[in-house]
């Protein structure tokens, strides 16, 4: 069973310059594409989908409930809660809502309980599967869990002709760690007056390698950097 090639050409379209299906921070979007892959079991191939590949191998590093907690507030059953009292008619009847669309609702509230339900252990053990795929090729070198964090940060230059494709392409070739490693699906986005900021992302191994020391040594290069702030900070 694999995902299907459609579904994974418009994912690979919409990360091609994002961290995340929509943008820096992942969301409800990232957790139904996500889902997909778990109950396919299936990885994404690296050579023909780089940046779903990218973006697989930061998702599998989310414990559940994390990736649980980014499903919407106040979901589609509550609307149809407050919905019920405005579908019978003055009189008491049933109202202009047939029972096709009653039974289209049904189904869409029950495809979210689907995907951000209580997990199945088919789905638990389809995730341990895909976890252990990624292990594999680091199996016998470590003896214990590693700690990770997983940092997203804006960049901010000094005006709007600045290239922020040359500061992204400098800071992953210039900065290098043991146990640091930069996610090239870098985005800019719009500041204001022309001008934008660079978010970019990267996974490090905190016994090997400090956040801190990373965003110091990108502040220090003063002639490209105007400031740095960490905005999306994740423990793995």
């Amino acid at each position: 069973m694999s995902v299907e090639e459609s579904v994974l050409a418009d994912l690979e379209k919409k990360l091609e310059n994002n961290l995340f299906v929509k943008g820096a921070q992942p969301s409800h979007d990232d957790a139904e594409a996500f889902c997909k892959f778990v109950t396919a079991k299936c990885v994404p191939d690296q050579d023909k989908y780089p940046s779903v590949w990218a973006w697989y191998s930061l998702m599998v590093l989310f414990e559940d409930e994390v990736i649980q907690s980014w499903k919407p507030q106040g979901g589609k059953q509550d609307q149809h809660k407050k919905g019920e009292k405005g579908e019978k008619g003055e009189k008491g009847g049933k109202g202009k809502k047939g029972k096709k669309e009653e039974k289209e609702e049904k189904k869409d509230d029950d495809d979210d309980m689907d995907l951000f339900g209580e997990e199945t252990e088919e789905d638990k053990k389809a995730k341990e599967e895909m976890k252990q795929k990624n292990k594999e090729k680091n199996k016998g070198k470590k003896k214990k869990e590693v700690d990770k964090s997983h940092v997203i940060l804006e960049v901010k230059g000094w005006d709007a002709d600045q290239d922020l494709e040359a500061l992204a392409k400098k800071i992953i070739s210039t900065i290098k760690k043991d146990g640091l490693s930069w996610n090239t699906g870098y985005k800019l986005e719009e500041v204001a007056f022309g001008v934008k900021k660079l978010v970019i992302a990267f996974l490090a191994e905190d016994e090997k390698c400090s956040v801190q020391e990373i965003v110091d040594e990108l502040e220090s290069w003063e002639n490209d950097i105007q400031s740095v702030e960490v905005v999306s900070f994740n423990k793995s």
